[in-house]
């Protein structure tokens, strides 16, 4: 018996369905380079974010520049963006650490559920990088449009 359930009689594969099957084991080898090549995306992405972020509080000859000065709203808004893209950053290296593998050398059973283990860690802290990374922009834009309409 297999994982998806009992194996059924069927009819030989036409060309569709293999083409199918091969577009499943192609994604399936490249989930891995996918996952650490996303992180890494986020880690630059979030890199750059937090200059602009910097940027936008560190501007001027004083701090706080006089657009944050009266401005509560702006000063929480970048305060969480800050905050998004650092729990973004980690999310995301936490993705691309290096991670033991146990290698059953003869039990492909537990080898897949190694694997699928490993991928299902990455793509979760994936996720969770990629919603920090777009609440953190989010917030960023939103303080932007806040110093923006009050100057």
């Amino acid at each position: 018996m297999s994982a998806d359930g009992p194996l059924l009689p069927s009819e030989p594969l036409d060309a569709a369905d293999e083409r199918l099957l091969a577009t499943f084991d192609e994604i399936e080898k490249q989930q891995l380079d996918f996952f650490d090549s996303a992180a890494k995306r986020i880690i630059e992405l979030v890199t750059a974010l937090l200059g602009v972020l910097v940027a936008l509080l560190a501007l001027g000859d004083k701090f706080p520049p006089a657009y944050l000065a009266g401005h509560a709203w702006v000063k929480g808004l970048a305060a969480a963006a800050l905050v998004c893209y650092v729990l973004a950053l980690v999310a995301a290296a936490i993705t691309t650490a290096p991670r033991r593998l146990k290698r059953y050398a003869y039990n492909l059973t537990l080898m897949r559920q190694e694997l699928d283990a490993l991928l299902a860690v990455k793509a979760r802290w994936l996720t969770i990088a990629g919603l920090l990374f777009g609440l953190g922009a989010i917030t960023l834009a939103l303080a932007l449009a806040l110093i923006i309409t009050s100057a």
